[in-house]
């Protein structure tokens, strides 16, 4: 007469049988490519739940896809200005390249999702995307800017068009309380001993 052997070793006899036994057979680097998988599945549910918030700005995207879509540039550059807060010349200068580079992360500082930025880099370049190929690359690109160096970007665009305001090419508010006799030519010498 055989013992009844206990609950617990039963169970780990199995576990161990189950992971020394192969399911089915393999391919080389197939485990490693499913651990892959599952991380970016994992690294893209968690990113997305954090940064990328369909319902945030949407006021913003809908005044940047209307606009983009009308196909009047001038319409949308102001669109972007207003969304960015930087002045109409550098929200034009970013949809004058030949690139869509800079408006990308234009878009991205905007925290868009990846179809909302689509939609409207399309409308702003159509020549940009003639195969399903270059959809791609635009997808890898924007998947890959990171929102904190986009946001960079906009604070050296707003720190640029701030530089260009004191050089006195752009009025602004701020000089209102200088006093009426400093010349621009004392007040850009006392910047540069700064």
């Amino acid at each position: 007469m055989r013992r009844p052997e206990p609950i617990a070793d039963v169970a780990g006899a199995d576990a161990e049988a189950a992971a020394a036994a192969p399911s089915a057979p393999k391919l080389p680097g197939s485990a490693a490519e499913t651990a892959r998988r599952r991380l970016r599945s994992m690294m893209l549910a968690e990113g997305e739940a954090t940064s990328v918030n369909p319902f945030a700005g949407s006021a913003t995207y809908s005044k940047l896809r209307e606009t983009a879509l009308t196909g009047n540039a001038a319409f949308f550059q102001t669109a972007l200005a207003d969304a960015l807060d930087i002045d109409f010349s550098t929200a034009r200068s970013l949809t004058e390249h030949s690139s869509y580079v800079s408006l990308l992360a234009a878009l991205r500082a905007l925290d868009l999702s990846e179809d909302r930025a689509f939609l409207i880099v399309v409308a702003v370049y159509p020549r940009e995307f003639p195969h399903p190929q270059a959809i791609g690359i635009f997808l890898d690109r924007y998947r890959l800017l990171h929102h904190e160096a986009a946001l960079d970007k906009v604070r050296g665009w707003k720190a640029e068009t701030l530089s260009r305001a004191v050089r006195g090419n752009t009025p602004v508010a701020a000089n209102g309380d200088q006093a009426p006799d400093v010349d621009k030519a004392s007040l850009g010498a006392s910047l540069k001993a700064s």
